[in-house]
């Protein structure tokens, strides 16, 4: 299993995702590409796909207060995305620390 570079700054539970071994929400993201860690079965898992297993409403997720931003471990930094004309274009925002 490869490295994660990244995760969202929200917590898989947030975009509707669980367990898929326990269909619980007691998660976190992995430290691996593509998988969650659950502290009930303390596993990495791939999880159930959420939000993400169907279109994303960028804009009704928005108004849930939930964003797609991503925090790149080794550069230390969130990339926001910002949805112009049909495009998503990210920037990257340093963080105090």
């Amino acid at each position: 299993m490869k490295k994660r570079k990244w995760f969202y700054i929200h917590k898989p539970a947030e975009f509707e995702m669980t367990c898929d071994k326990c269909g619980g929400s007691n998660i976190t993201w992995s430290e691996y590409e593509h998988m969650i860690w659950c502290y009930d079965c303390k596993i990495d898992t791939h999880g159930t796909g959420g939000v993400f297993d169907g279109p994303i409403a960028w804009g009704v997720m928005e108004l849930f207060g939930v964003s797609f931003a991503r925090f790149y471990i080794k550069e230390n930094k969130i990339k926001y995305p910002r949805i112009t004309k049909n495009h998503i274009k990210w920037y990257f925002k340093r963080i105090n620390g």
